[in-house]
């Protein structure tokens, strides 16, 4: 067992550098991915997603979903890494381990051969990784979140931090396995073969299911969540396995085309499209998560309270404050002064509409008494304010409150008499027009009260009628700041608004978190890509050394390379990227069914740049970095292999 254990570290440390790159490649995967995988699921559980729906029983839900999704996300890409970095120079270790097997070693002791190879670089990188993650935490969080979480290395992460190695042990271990050529031929080299048409089926199966999840009306919500779900699961296989087809079907085409640069390319790419299929594997993925979650930002920034936040912080700050009567809006002037950025202050007071000869109840149809100039800063989406007359401001939508009294109503105070057990006698009797006043679309967190409320204009009250009403109300715009309410309690005033920057805090932080994941997943995939390409321009040097030898021109050789690096991308990635939106697509359409029409969104194309200018600017990179060494000058062992 010792032995081969050995011999297995032996060639990972010391005896090629094909080995020794590829060591260093299972290190670093298994170091970044497990330090990333603890620092994103620290920095989701400092953000609390659980209180994205306060007082909801599904909110432990989110607790439990939330950090699922994210271990996948970020899981998946590593494994498919480490998978990758397990099968780094496949067919020369296949040839290798095939002669072995023609001397007479064992298949126990070729296993532990590949164990040894990758096991302690894969140990001691999860190791690493676990302590950088723990040690990165405050600082990520205090850089993006604003806070100072405790690292939180879960259950998830520690599963994460084994398997990484594993894989990469199974990766090296599969080379073992007697495949469809017999052993002589695989020691001389075995010829790729072609992929099957199946690989497109499950895609087509997994796309087809997302479309009928936001396209068939009147699903049932668990029919909806099995053809959701399971069409993402089968397009994100169907990405995977997809690639590599479409590759091998350009090679063709570039091999038929016939000069020199496609030639190489194509040929090159006939010769291994397995190998880059595992190698995309990572990519892929990374790319499918990505703008998979440009559908959860979108869904997530649609919400009232996101958008309310976003509002107040970059636009416009709102607060509302409660003054018990007229003589207390000098105290707030004051206040505003202290606080700064004031713009405009609206004052009202509320009362009870009722028809003559009734009393109020509590839950009774209300009315608003302001101004025109005021009411288009307390109701901005109502039109058609005169101050010479009453009007109903109609319900923003059906509430079952029925019908609003018409011709003339009685005006009560709001503030409940004990002594006579009502609300005392009317303020005022008052004519209401017939002609309502008009609402205009405008957005969700701004519809403070859909109910039909009476707008009585001030003209129409006399100073001693207003304080009748009882409390006053006032709304008060200021400079963006993340809090008015807050600093206006400071200096003694009753404030308040529909959306605190505690609701809004949460939002902020897991679409933060979103997009760190989309920016790791992405770093994960393309560098995967990266080791994968090096490991493949490493092999070539031999092949590279007989073509110079023949007379092939540099040029040619570097052009064919960056043909062949970015064929791989441009179809894997732009297949990746096609399918992440239209799983976003349907995630979002999914959740429109049975929104309120002020909370449906839509995602448009404008989503994909990000994701898109990632992979150009990684594939450019990646080609420009593993091209540098084709053009040195030929060194002695190279001409030997040649």
């Amino acid at each position: 067992m010792l032995p081969s254990l050995r011999l297995g570290l032996t060639l990972a440390l010391r005896a090629t550098d094909h080995g020794r790159f590829r060591a260093l490649s299972a290190f670093l995967v298994s170091l970044i991915g497990c330090a990333l995988l603890v620092v994103v699921l620290s920095l989701l559980d400092a953000a609390r997603p659980r209180s994205l729906a306060p007082g909801i029983g599904a909110t432990e839900v989110f607790g439990m979903i939330l950090p699922g999704i994210v271990a996948l996300a970020i899981g998946l890409p590593v494994l498919a890494a480490a998978a990758a970095t397990g099968r780094m120079s496949e067919q020369d270790r296949s040839r290798r381990i095939a002669r072995l097997q023609l001397l007479g070693m064992r298949r126990r002791d070729q296993v532990l051969m590949g164990i040894g190879e990758s096991l302690p670089p894969a140990l001691l990188g999860a190791a690493g990784g676990l302590v950088a993650g723990a040690l990165l935490v405050p600082w990520a969080g205090r850089a993006l979140l604003g806070m100072s979480p405790a690292p939180s290395i879960a259950v998830v992460s520690l599963v994460v931090a084994l398997a990484v190695p594993l894989c990469l042990i199974a990766g090296t271990a599969m080379s073992a396995r007697t495949s469809g050529a017999g052993t002589l031929e695989r020691a001389r080299g075995e010829v790729a073969r072609r992929p099957g048409l199946w690989r497109a089926v499950i895609l087509v199966v997994g796309l087809s299911m997302l479309i009928l999840s936001w396209s068939l009306p009147g699903l049932s919500n668990p029919v909806l969540v099995v053809l959701f779900l399971g069409g993402a699961g089968l397009a994100a296989l169907g990405s995977i396995l997809l690639p590599a087809l479409l590759v091998r079907r350009s090679a063709d085409v570039l091999v038929r085309a016939g000069s020199p640069v496609t030639v190489v390319a194509g040929r090159r790419l006939q010769s291994q499209p397995a190998v880059l299929g595992r190698v995309l594997g990572a990519l892929v993925i990374g790319v499918v998560v990505t703008t998979a979650g440009q559908g959860l930002i979108s869904v997530l920034s649609a919400t009232p309270v996101y958008q309310a936040g976003r509002h107040y912080r970059d636009v416009e700050a709102v607060a509302s404050a409660f003054l018990p009567d007229q003589a207390a809006v000098a105290d707030l002037e004051r206040a505003l002064e202290q606080v700064g950025g004031a713009r405009e202050v609206a004052v009202s007071t509320d009362g009870f509409v009722v028809a003559p000869g009734s009393a109020p109840q509590e839950h009774a149809l209300r009315a608003l008494v302001s101004t025109c100039d005021e009411l288009r800063i307390l109701r901005p989406g109502v039109e058609g304010c005169r101050d010479d007359r009453a009007a109903w401001i109609p319900a923003s939508r059906e509430l079952g409150l029925g019908t609003p009294p018409r011709g003339t109503v009685e005006l009560f105070g709001t503030e409940y008499e004990e002594s006579t057990g009502g609300f005392g006698d009317p303020v005022l009797r008052i004519d209401v027009s017939e002609d309502d006043l008009t609402r205009v679309p405008i957005p969700a967190w701004q519809d403070t009260d859909p109910a039909p409320t009476l707008f009585v204009p001030r003209a129409l009250v006399t100073p001693e009628q207003f304080s009748q009403f009882g409390g006053v109300s006032a709304m008060i715009t200021a400079s963006p700041r993340p809090d008015l309410p807050a600093e206006l309690r400071a200096q003694g005033i009753d404030s308040y608004i529909g959306w605190t920057a505690e609701d809004f805090a949460p939002y902020q932080a897991t679409i933060t978190t979103i997009r760190l994941l989309n920016l790791v997943v992405l770093a994960v995939g393309l560098g995967a890509f990266l080791l994968g390409t090096a490991d493949l321009a490493m092999g070539r040097r031999a092949e590279h050394a007989r073509l110079r030898l023949l007379g092939t021109p540099v040029g040619v050789l570097r052009r064919a390379h960056w043909l062949e690096v970015a064929l791989p991308l441009v179809v894997g990635g732009g297949a990746a990227l096609a399918i992440g939106h239209l799983v976003a697509v349907a995630f979002v359409e999914t959740g429109n069914r049975g929104a309120d029409p002020g909370l449906v969104t839509h995602l448009g194309a404008g989503s994909l740049t990000g994701p898109v200018l990632a992979v150009a600017g990684g594939a450019v990179a990646i080609a420009a970095l593993t091209s540098l060494g084709i053009g040195a000058p030929l060194r002695p062992d190279h001409i030997r292999r040649a």
